[in-house]
């Protein structure tokens, strides 16, 4: 039984994942160094600004009543958005630039020549989130936070020193006799 197009979208004839499909098992992205890999990082943060169109409003208003009725009309500037504007992710951050996992970002890192564009992304996501500190919803921030290494806990580190010239003197008393 032959399978329409839209049921093979993305495959070979024989129904195998074409190459380059973003399902795609095993294909993993390559950048051949920091500076591909930096300027894709850059496109991320322009990406998720969102896309709008700039359309004009025109406002027709009458004040007043019979002759002395004025009619003014203004035209004004309005934003349409076509892509919504999005937070930076992590995860978004390794969908865009094609990797199948956070972990793969984080592999990527510790290669030389990509520890820091990385490192400097992974930087804007997290300032993101340390924004949303001052919201009054702060539970998935403080969430992400804690994902990234952040701590909620105080914790205190004491350190003391003690000296005694003599060891201390036990009594040692029978409870049975009291």
């Amino acid at each position: 039984m032959a399978k329409n197009v839209e049921e093979n979208e993305g495959r070979t004839q024989d129904g195998k994942f074409a190459e380059g499909n973003k399902f795609s098992p095993g294909r993993t992205p390559v950048y051949s160094n920091g500076d591909e890999l930096a300027e894709k990082l850059l496109e991320y943060f322009e990406w998720i600004k969102g896309e709008f169109i700039i359309e004009r409003k025109i406002t027709s208003r009458t004040t007043g009543k019979g002759k002395e009725a004025v009619t003014t009309t203004e035209d004004e500037p309005v934003k349409i958005w076509t892509r919504n504007p999005e937070e930076p992710t992590i995860t978004g951050l390794a969908i865009f630039l094609g990797f199948e996992s956070r972990q793969s970002l984080h592999d990527y890192a510790k290669k030389d020549g990509f520890t820091y564009p990385i490192k400097r992304a992974l930087l804007e996501v997290e300032n993101n989130y340390e924004k949303g500190l001052w919201s009054d919803k702060v539970a998935g921030v403080v969430f992400g936070l804690k994902n990234m290494g952040w701590s909620d806990k105080q914790e205190h580190m004491v350190e003391s020193t003690v000296s005694m010239k003599e060891p201390p003197k036990w009594n040692v008393v029978d409870a049975s006799k009291k």
